[in-house]
């Protein structure tokens, strides 16, 4: 399973074309205190995406091996070169360690014919052969760099229509957002005008209940109640 299976679906609201709040005075680093804080609270876990722990060179025990000497910083072990001296028999009154000697002889003479020949074939061929070598990875280069140029014309292609995405949206946002700060200010005003209302009714009927109070309006009234009932008794 890809990589790319893994990865949640993410919402990028970003419009780093437009959005210019970044630049006000104090604002980088309130935002950089912002992320410095998310960055403490997250947690060191790796997320559940990640791969379990790999282990190299499980199927190449001598990859194995030279990687932990690595790891200890232990040197290198030096190539053996005894095999590659011309030493006399050991015992001379031994036929088998004059057989050693001299297979060690022919072998040793065999390695010299070997080296002779890689030289006259390298003085022959290598000139041409590393040439053809170089060629190859002009090519090679000339073909990589043609690739970068390509995807770095497509990001320029997609960096302009991001920027002309953006700033076409930019101005419907600038002009929904002047119309919502009309309509939050008509608001308030309706709103301020509204408690102003309640205010002035509140008022006025506190002054009625006084002129009431004053006049006896109330004390009349239950007079002319008391009135009716009884005529009505009657």
């Amino acid at each position: 399973m890809e990589a790319s299976d893994f990865t949640p679906n993410v919402v990028v609201d970003s419009l780093p074309y437009i959005d210019n709040e970044i630049n006000y005075e104090g604002m980088r680093e309130q935002v950089d205190k912002l992320v410095e804080q998310e960055r403490r609270k997250r947690t060191k876990k790796d997320p559940p995406n990640f791969p379990a722990t790999i282990e190299l060179f499980k199927d190449s025990p001598m990859l194995a091996a030279e990687l932990q000497r690595v790891q200890l910083g232990k040197p290198m072990e030096q190539i053996d070169t005894n095999r590659y001296k011309l030493e006399p028999p050991q015992d001379s009154s031994n036929v088998e360690s004059w057989k050693k000697a001299a297979d060690n002889s022919k072998a040793q003479l065999e390695q010299q014919n070997l080296r002779l020949l890689n030289m006259e074939l390298l003085h022959k061929y290598g000139a041409n052969a590393w040439r053809l070598h170089n060629f190859q990875l002009e090519q090679e280069l000339k073909q990589l760099q043609g690739t970068l140029e390509q995807y770095k014309q497509e990001i320029l292609e997609v960096n302009k229509e991001r920027k002309a995405e953006q700033l076409q949206a930019g101005k419907r946002l600038e002009m929904l957002e002047s119309s919502w700060s009309d309509l939050v200010g008509k608001t308030l005003q309706v709103q301020f005008a509204c408690d102003s209302l309640e205010k002035e009714v509140e008022n006025l009927r506190q002054v009625e209940q006084q002129l009431k109070t004053e006049l006896g309006i109330e004390k009349l009234a239950l007079n002319d109640q008391d009135s009716n009932e009884t005529a009505e008794e009657k």
